[in-house]
């Protein structure tokens, strides 16, 4: 009898052991298991914050790309129109001088004389005063201040086809045709534009980078 219950002892004994050590193995199954998804889960999380870290950097450069195109093109378009109006303009003004020289002989001819008297009280002599072909006996007419063409020798020439004169001594030239006037202008025009657009550029590109 005693024999009997001591077998079924160790053989409870021994199924208990074995649901330990099952125990056991299921715990340290279901712990590397863990572990191995805690690992997945944070190779995922740290290859998502890469790829939207690279997604983000991607995007800062392309907006900026744009943001510089945008700018750009603002700046070209002005600088396009304002080329298209002073173009536009310096023919107006061609035409207008054309009709002058062909058309009111009288007030050409004090226009004229006022630029070639210009002209001359800033050269030396002797001097050369150079005009369009059929001027220079209408300056000769309209000349107020004799005095200034003293040792001066007129000559007719083609100088660019808008009118006016050119001064030139053996040192120096200077030119006051109404072609080289509008062209100062324009310089004196393209300087005060440039500074009234200045704010409006700024404004334009401070919207463009908070797009």
């Amino acid at each position: 009898m005693t024999g009997g219950k001591d077998l079924e002892s160790f053989k409870e004994a021994l199924a208990r052991e074995h649901l330990e050590k099952t125990g056991r193995l299921e715990r340290a199954r279901d712990d590397e298991i863990a572990d191995l998804i805690a690992e997945r889960r944070v190779s995922v999380q740290k290859k998502v914050t890469a790829l939207r870290k690279e997604q983000d950097a991607r995007f800062s450069f392309l907006a900026g790309e744009k943001r510089k195109s945008a700018s750009a093109s603002a700046g070209a378009f002005f600088l396009g129109e304002f080329s298209n109006l002073a173009a536009s303009f310096g023919e107006d003004l061609h035409k207008m001088a054309d009709t002058l020289r062909t058309s009111d002989r009288e007030r050409y001819g004090r226009a004229l004389s006022r630029l070639a008297e210009e002209a001359l009280m800033s050269c030396g002599r002797p001097a050369v005063l150079l005009v369009e072909t059929g001027d220079a006996d209408l300056l000769r007419e309209t000349a107020e201040n004799r005095s200034l063409f003293e040792g001066v020798e007129i000559r007719e020439t083609h100088l660019n086809g808008w009118g006016g004169c050119r001064a030139e001594t053996e040192n120096e030239i200077i030119d006051n045709t109404f072609l080289t006037r509008w062209e100062r202008l324009s310089s004196w025009f393209s300087l005060r534009l440039s500074r009234c657009m200045h704010d409006s550029f700024t404004e334009i590109h401070r919207r463009i980078a908070e797009l």
